[in-house]
């Protein structure tokens, strides 16, 4: 009978700390989704990554540099 009040108790506290603790982990996942991203098809390859990090040719946005070069010479 002992054992199960002390169970009790630590389930109650437990649910206490996750439910006072909840609103600040939700807020912190909605600072760090950061949304949709725009994507680019690299012209060599076709390989669709994130427009940060596509690299501008002269008239096409590649994925390397290395591909950049090779279609632009």
């Amino acid at each position: 009978m002992k054992y199960l009040l002390l169970f009790f108790i630590f389930m109650v506290l437990l649910w206490q700390w996750r439910h006072a603790r909840a609103p600040k982990v939700k807020q912190a996942q909605r600072k760090s989704a950061s949304g949709p991203v725009d994507m680019v098809r690299c012209a060599h390859c076709g390989l669709h990554l994130p427009a940060s990090d596509a690299v501008q040719g002269a008239s096409a946005l590649y994925c390397s540099t290395e591909h950049r070069q090779a279609q632009e010479s």
